[in-house]
């Protein structure tokens, strides 16, 4: 099983798509292979994955491959909203990457992202640079131009997609919600800003 493959829709998606409207003009930046392009008819994807970005062109999903590690391939305010999900914590530069998603922000748009909390069970993955903790994220977006709406944490505990895939909300139930607040509880932090 490819690494992409892990992060395909989870069963809480709407915990991420809940923030924008349906005919958002969306920027997924660190997509993997683009489930939420499912979710939004101007959607666009970018991934540095060759593998990632072939299986979701065969889905028929528009993704382009590049280094976000490198400027964006997109000009100045062009979309209404920008998510990088599970994506922060793989990055060589993450103030960099923040810069570039206000660039390509519309004023008044909104971005969404999440990242691992730093804790101990973030190391288990290869992959990860560096976890955050709920205040360094608030003030990378902060510091970089972005008004902070809402910042919390997410549970990520193993099975919290199965559960949240049986609800009808499609969102992490309440209780797994209110958990992810104790320090001990698997989990990620997350925010909404606005530029």
């Amino acid at each position: 099983m490819a690494y992409f493959d892990w992060h395909e829709q989870p069963g809480y998606y709407r915990d991420v798509t809940r923030h924008f409207e349906p005919t958002a003009k969306l920027l997924d930046v660190g997509c993997g292979t683009g489930w939420l392009a499912e979710h939004f008819g101007d959607y666009t994807g970018i991934d540095g994955s060759p593998d990632a970005v072939a299986a979701a062109q065969a889905k028929g999903r528009t993704i382009v491959q590049g280094d976000v590690d490198e400027p964006l391939p997109f000009e100045d305010a062009t979309f209404d909203g920008v998510v990088l999900k599970d994506l922060l914590e793989h990055v060589a530069d993450p103030v960099a990457v923040v810069r570039e998603a206000h660039r390509v922000l519309k004023p008044g748009g909104r971005v969404f992202a999440s990242s691992p909390d730093a804790q101990r069970w973030v190391w288990d993955d290869y992959t990860h640079r560096r976890p955050f903790t709920r205040k360094g994220f608030r003030l990378l977006f902060a510091d970089q131009g972005f008004t902070i709406e809402q910042a919390g944490y997410e549970s990520v505990m193993p099975g919290t997609s199965i559960v949240s895939r049986r609800t009808r909300s499609h969102r992490r139930p309440a209780p797994l919600r209110a958990a992810a607040w104790l320090p001990v509880v698997r989990r990620n932090v997350w925010l909404l800003a606005r530029r």
